[in-house]
């Protein structure tokens, strides 16, 4: 977009477009202020998929009475609840009896629905939010990897199954074919470390994870029958320096959940545990210099916020700093991710050199 000043023409900063184009597309109605401030049927759908509703119900019909023997409660408070997931399109009633739709099946049955429970656990520290603005406290672990076990393992699972759909592309924009050793730092159940592995016989990885966090990472590798070429190793970042001797190493939505200083820190020591001529690649939401978009990741940072001592989303320009003040080079990015439309994240890659 072009415009003229007294004769000269001016060209509008890229970033101020984008976020230009961007709010048209952001226009407030009644209706959707509606919508955005209703939470019920995020509830009963988070709700649902936590009692595994959608797997009880299979391909058969069920009734009111089947649920209280199945489920316990009344059959009066079954019957409100599957009439309301009938009302919203996901279960078919005929007569007393529910059934699945066609929707439910495909995508909330055989757990697939799994990624809405993180959701659904966090419901009760949403509810501290203004108390958490206003006091400006923030929990002192994050939440839940370092708090509870069973939401850590639910949170997992949904991780790796986006990113084992994820990977395909990510592989695409890594440099593996010049890589021999792989670190994945913070790499959760490692889909990534695993999916690079596979694609590159000649490729050897180790997963760094925190030590509450890494005997889910141990089972993943160890279920995936690739332990010989895949190594776990329990570490706290924050504290502990990162193991040396790698040609590529992976930073992927680790950035967020830690505090700028942390990060500054991790890229320094990123940079000394490569080998001469490696690479770093950097996933995660970047942000505008506004911090407001993608939206998606402006929302994220309350997330983080509630959940984390001092993680929020951060901006392109920020983390490219942090990447030149340890010292990397030849910066190149962002790239997206992947096309996925659940995948908001742009890759950075750079070059010890």
């Amino acid at each position: 977009m072009k415009g003229s000043t007294g004769g000269s023409r001016v060209v509008l900063n890229p970033e101020k477009l984008r976020t230009r184009r961007a709010m048209r597309y952001k226009q407030w109605t009644p209706q959707r202020l509606r919508s955005t401030g209703g939470y019920w049927q995020a509830r009963i759908l988070g709700t649902a998929v936590h009692l595994q509703i959608f797997d009880w119900l299979g391909n058969s019909g069920r009734n009111a009475r089947a649920a209280t023997n199945h489920f316990g409660g009344t059959r009066e408070g079954w019957k409100i609840f599957l009439d309301a997931l009938s009302a919203i399109g996901l279960l078919r009633k005929r007569a007393l009896s529910y059934e699945n739709s066609p929707f439910a099946l495909r995508y909330l049955c055989s757990g697939n629905g799994s990624f809405l429970l993180s959701d659904y656990d966090a419901w009760n520290v949403w509810g501290r939010l203004s108390n958490s603005l206003t006091s400006g406290k923030r929990p002192k672990v994050a939440q839940p990897f370092f708090s509870k076990r069973e939401q850590t393992g639910r949170l997992l699972q949904s991780l790796d199954k986006d990113a084992r759909k994820i990977a395909p592309y990510l592989m695409a924009r890594l440099p593996l074919s010049r890589s021999k050793t792989l670190l994945d730092v913070g790499g959760g159940l490692g889909s990534f470390a695993i999916a690079c592995c596979r694609r590159s016989p000649h490729l050897r990885a180790i997963i760094v994870e925190h030590p509450r966090v890494v005997s889910f990472t141990s089972r993943a590798v160890n279920n995936a029958k690739i332990a010989k070429r895949v190594q776990v190793m329990g570490l706290d970042i924050t504290k502990e320096p990162l193991p040396r001797g790698f040609d590529l190493i992976l930073v992927s939505n680790v950035l967020h959940g830690q505090g700028a200083r942390e990060n500054r820190a991790l890229l320094r020591s990123a940079y000394r545990c490569l080998n001469q001529g490696g690479r770093i690649v950097l996933r995660d939401v970047l942000m505008n210099r506004a911090g407001t978009n993608p939206d998606w990741g402006a929302l994220f940072s309350v997330a983080l916020f509630l959940h984390t001592p001092h993680g929020r989303c951060y901006a392109l320009d920020e983390v490219r700093g942090w990447l030149r003040a340890a010292k990397f080079s030849g910066i190149k990015g962002p790239f997206r991710s992947s096309p996925l439309p659940f995948d908001p994240d742009s890759v950075l890659i750079a070059e010890k050199s």
